[in-house]
């Protein structure tokens, strides 16, 4: 504890940080922005920008994740949610750092990509019945699922196949196998989907890492440089 204590001490204050709050009654974690404030170590408060954070879902009972992104690594903070403050602030006190393998699965960044997802469909069932495919964007991405936009919905708990083309310089397209963990409205023809991956190898996964740390890279190449601008 001495050394989380001596970390959280050298973050500073209002540091821009990624957070994955568990909400009630649903097992994916919501993954937001949000700003570090100081507290009495190992407390601490993230305060999310203006309806972005639902307070009246947020679950205490279960760990919240927090992300604390630097050029050279991400680490990874678990902490228990010790109040909630109106309108969009957390309290939380730090229990322990998370290990890379256990993090990647909550290690997400912003990432415009082109995604398809298909139909896992049994043998017995017909060509005419598994004739559908879905053409989307990405809205942010991990080494365990994403977060993607849709023209039409699916339905929650679906099984489907994932055609990822990784945003990098050769757009190399990753084949997984997954399942839908929500479906959210925006509008009409506009569904934001949340995909787990179920099945996939351990290259796929490090190459969508590797594009991962590559985006949040060039995320915190851009902070600094606007930062430098807004500095008096």
């Amino acid at each position: 504890m001495p050394l989380l204590n001596s970390f959280l001490h050298t973050i500073k204050e209002g540091m821009a940080v990624r957070a994955a709050v568990p909400l009630l009654g649903v097992t994916e974690k919501e993954r937001l922005n949000c700003f570090y404030g100081k507290g009495e170590a190992p407390g601490f408060t993230l305060s999310f920008p203006y309806g972005t954070l639902a307070v009246e879902q947020v679950d205490t009972s279960k760990i919240c994740m927090v992300m604390f992104d630097f050029f050279n690594q991400t680490i990874a903070v678990s902490a228990t949610i010790s109040a909630i403050n109106e309108p969009s602030t957390l309290e939380l006190v730090a229990k322990e750092t998370v290990t890379h393998t256990h993090a990647r699965n909550y290690f997400r960044v912003d990432a415009a990509a082109r995604v398809a997802a298909s139909p896992v469909v049994p043998e017995e069932i017909t060509q005419e019945e598994e004739s559908w495919r879905l053409l989307g964007d990405t809205i942010d991405l991990s080494g365990s699922g994403l977060l993607c936009s849709f023209s039409e919905p699916l339905e929650k708990g679906v099984r489907v196949k994932i055609e990822l083309t990784l945003p990098t310089r050769d757009m190399e397209v990753i084949n997984v196998l997954g399942h839908v963990v929500r479906c959210r409205k925006i509008e009409e023809h506009l569904y934001h989907i949340a995909l787990h991956f179920d099945l996939i190898d351990s290259e796929s996964q490090d190459k969508i890492m590797a594009c991962c740390f590559e985006l949040q890279r060039r995320y915190l190449r851009m902070r600094v440089r606007l930062e430098s601008l807004n500095a008096p």
